[in-house]
């Protein structure tokens, strides 16, 4: 009796073992032109029972234009569905993504269906608490890779704005950083200098108001300190580069810090 329970035992193992290697592997979703808009989901189930998901978007015309998120956790399969499963350690400041409760549906072509249909390996998203991810369908080995030409700017103040934003030095003088942020139409510039310790302080005694203003050449950056304004004409301005000209003449490259 024993030696039949066990037996019984190492068949059950060997089904579960079974369906986790069928069902482990990559999964993505991916939706968008490549050009200027795209959403890319990622879900790797491990064979050894865990999960990681990565949810990446790049939208041109959004002040943060690339945004990742992740998700981690373990998974377990029943038939043609899989579940996942997050404790509380695995939700943390990188992996923020909470898909406990998150149950999906397999599926692939039946080996009966001797048909040339193109069936896609695949998981849908049928339940799940994240409400924009229910209803996705991930296809197994996509391997899609958006490429996003970055482009110089720009076309607009919002993207003078999407692109500005962030912190950027000038190479000239490394203890120097400057930041600009936006929210909505009004801009904030500060300018830091690091100390003997190696900390930020800001320079200006005040944030600086930022504003974008248009003109026959382009775009130009008007700087409020207190009253005291100064004006930049933008030479050029990319996702890495950024080149001012004040109205003498004078420029600045500026490059930003990742």
């Amino acid at each position: 009796m024993k030696f039949f329970l066990l037996n019984l035992f190492l068949a059950s193992s060997l089904i579960v073992f079974s369906q986790s290697r069928e069902h482990s592997g990559s999964y993505e979703f991916h939706r968008g032109n490549n050009d200027n808009y795209f959403l890319k989901d990622m879900l790797t189930l491990n064979p050894n029972g865990t999960f990681l998901f990565l949810s990446e978007s790049y939208i041109e015309e959004r002040l943060q234009r690339k945004k990742k998120a992740y998700g981690k956790g373990t998974w377990t399969s029943d038939k043609n569905l899989i579940y996942l499963k997050v404790e509380d350690s695995d939700v943390d400041a990188t992996h923020e993504l909470n898909f406990n409760n998150t149950k999906l549906r397999y599926n692939t072509k039946s080996s009966r269906d001797k048909s040339n249909r193109d069936i896609k390996t695949s998981v849908r998203i049928i339940d799940t608490e994240i409400s924009r991810f229910k209803g996705r369908t991930l296809i197994k080995d996509a391997n899609t890779a958006p490429i996003i030409q970055e482009k110089e700017c720009c076309n607009s103040i919002w993207q003078v704005h999407s692109y500005l934003q962030g912190k950027w030095e000038n190479k000239s003088k490394e203890n120097n950083e400057y930041h600009y942020s936006f929210k909505d139409e009004k801009g904030i510039f500060i300018a830091f200098e690091k100390n003997a310790d190696g900390v930020l302080e800001e320079i200006n005694k005040n944030p600086a108001s930022v504003s974008i203003l248009k003109t026959d050449e382009g775009y130009e950056i008007e700087q409020d300190f207190d009253g005291l304004k100064t004006y930049y004409g933008i030479k050029h301005l990319d996702a890495k580069k950024f080149v001012m000209v004040r109205r003498d003449g004078k420029e600045s490259t500026l490059h930003r810090i990742d």
